[in-house]
């Protein structure tokens, strides 16, 4: 919501707010609204109907997260796909690593990754990498006809599990979705905000657990996403060795292989509730 030269975004009961210097952009494609603004302190500002996809300044902590958690635990990998993630940015990292061959982004709408290309070059810029091939179809349908036994990491860069976002966390997308993966690959999501968002993480995790045969989570930030911290489900048919054993290539901003172990460290209530399998005591 726009008001009086601020943005806010509401969601059960949580906001926040970020002044806005100039409305940039907005656009209404087949599957969403579309907006980018200007701000004094975050820089450019991607929205999709109106819930805050990215900013300028912050953009790292999510994309590096969601890149190298995953990727950095295979020790090859070399076919990945990304799910979502038309702005680039997990694109962009998954091509850090010299062992990629080919990265398969699954966007359903092209609008997103026209706007980001203009708008936020800096997250769009491997867009053009040769070795990116983007499918402009719905990620469900693609992941259920997809080749078996393929992908080394799959990384799933979605909205919010709502609207045509749905599907994205039920049983029968996880089956296909492990199906598609080499007996060593991994699958990660965005799984939300532990905080506001525990009823979501609660379905995603239990219906990942359904689908593979070890599933974890790790716990990173992301400063402008309400509540700030953000929950990564991941999945794999192989026991899940937090260790690092690929790094990827250039200079990051936030993920390094001292972070990684830390983490998956989650708070306590989080492990005793969703994680021990034992109670002690």
């Amino acid at each position: 919501m726009f008001k009086d030269g601020w943005f806010y975004e509401t969601y059960l009961g949580a906001s926040i707010a970020l002044k806005v210097k100039e409305h940039l952009y907005t656009g209404q494609s087949k599957y969403q609204k579309i907006d980018v603004f200007q701000t004094d302190t975050v820089g450019k500002v991607l929205l999709l109907d109106d819930i805050l996809m990215t900013t300028d300044s912050d953009e790292f902590y999510y994309h590096e997260s969601i890149g190298h958690i995953a990727l950095s635990m295979h020790k090859d990998p070399k076919k990945v796909m990304v799910i979502g993630g038309g702005d680039g940015g997990t694109a962009r990292e998954a091509l850090r690593y010299k062992s990629v061959e080919e990265v398969e982004m699954v966007e359903i709408d092209e609008e997103v990754i026209n706007v980001s290309k203009k708008y936020f070059p800096v997250i769009a810029s491997e867009l053009e990498n040769p070795k990116l091939k983007i499918k402009l179809e719905d990620a469900i349908e693609y992941v259920k006809n997809a080749k078996e036994n393929y992908y080394d990491a799959i990384l799933c860069d979605s909205t919010d599990p709502e609207g045509f976002a749905a599907g994205l966390i039920s049983k029968e997308f996880y089956k296909n979705a492990s199906k598609t993966l080499k007996e060593d690959g991994i699958y990660i999501s965005q799984s939300g905000s532990i905080v506001l968002q525990e009823k979501e993480f609660k379905t995603a995790l239990e219906n990942m657990r359904s689908a593979f045969k070890y599933v974890d989570a790790a716990i990173s930030v992301i400063p402008c996403y309400p509540c700030t911290v953000w929950a990564f489900l991941i999945g794999s048919n192989s026991p899940i060795d937090r260790k690092v054993k690929s790094i990827p290539q250039g200079k990051l901003k936030y993920w390094s292989p001292e972070l990684q172990e830390k983490l998956f460290i989650k708070p306590v209530w989080l492990q005793e509730k969703y994680f021990d399998l034992q109670k002690v005591g």
